[in-house]
């Protein structure tokens, strides 16, 4: 279509997106977060690769011991990736559907989302695509089986990781091969995103 929005206009507008929610998550979650124990995880976590690839330890072991540090740093950033959780809610769904189909990334690389029948957007229709878009839903599903064990952690969030990886993946290859641009969320929502220069060009084409 001719004003669709391209790939790279929609990964500046994502890159923008995520870093501005990256700066305001962590300024939020900073006073309740654990960072001396974050520090030391880490520290264990590069302590574990790098035996392993002494060959101090064996891929058993290795395993065992990362998916304790895994599991336990996970934890120790809970409050965080709630904060998280709550700033993406906030951002691509409420805050976008009120900015009539736009973030701050989108508003600077001037593209919008819009219906596919050009009726208005919906609550719903954002909630759903988001959720699918914007690794939120992964997100709520990882702090769920967080609770149910280690175990439970390490496969349930493998498993959860892969499929959002492999619908964005899949939504990459849709957008720039698709005449219309629509990504796997779109062609379930019913949306697609477009460029407001190719817009405006053509209104003013129309005009003259």
């Amino acid at each position: 279509m001719k004003n669709k929005a391209y790939f790279v206009q929609r990964l500046a507008a994502y890159i923008v997106d995520i870093m501005l929610i990256s700066v305001i998550s962590s300024l939020l979650a900073y006073p309740f977060t654990n960072n001396s124990t974050v520090k030391k995880l880490g520290e264990q976590s590069a302590e574990v690769i790098q035996n392993y690839i002494n060959q101090k330890i064996d891929t058993t072991t290795y395993l065992s011991q990362s998916i304790d540090l895994s599991y336990e740093q996970t934890k120790a950033i809970g409050f965080s990736n709630i904060i998280t959780i709550i700033i993406l809610v906030l951002y691509f769904i409420v805050f976008q559907i009120y900015q009539e189909g736009q973030t701050l990334g989108k508003k600077l690389m001037k593209i919008k989302i819009i219906k596919n029948d050009h009726s208005s957007l919906t609550m719903n229709n954002m909630i759903a695509r988001e959720l699918i878009n914007n690794f939120i839903l992964a997100d709520i599903l990882i702090a769920i089986v967080t609770l149910f064990g280690k175990n439970a952690y390490f496969y349930g969030s493998s498993i959860i990781e892969v499929i959002q990886y492999l619908i964005v993946i899949i939504t990459m290859f849709m957008i720039i091969i698709r005449k219309d641009g629509r990504g796997v969320a779109d062609c379930i929502v019913g949306t697609r995103v477009i460029s407001l220069n190719q817009e405006v060009m053509e209104e003013e084409v129309c005009e003259n």
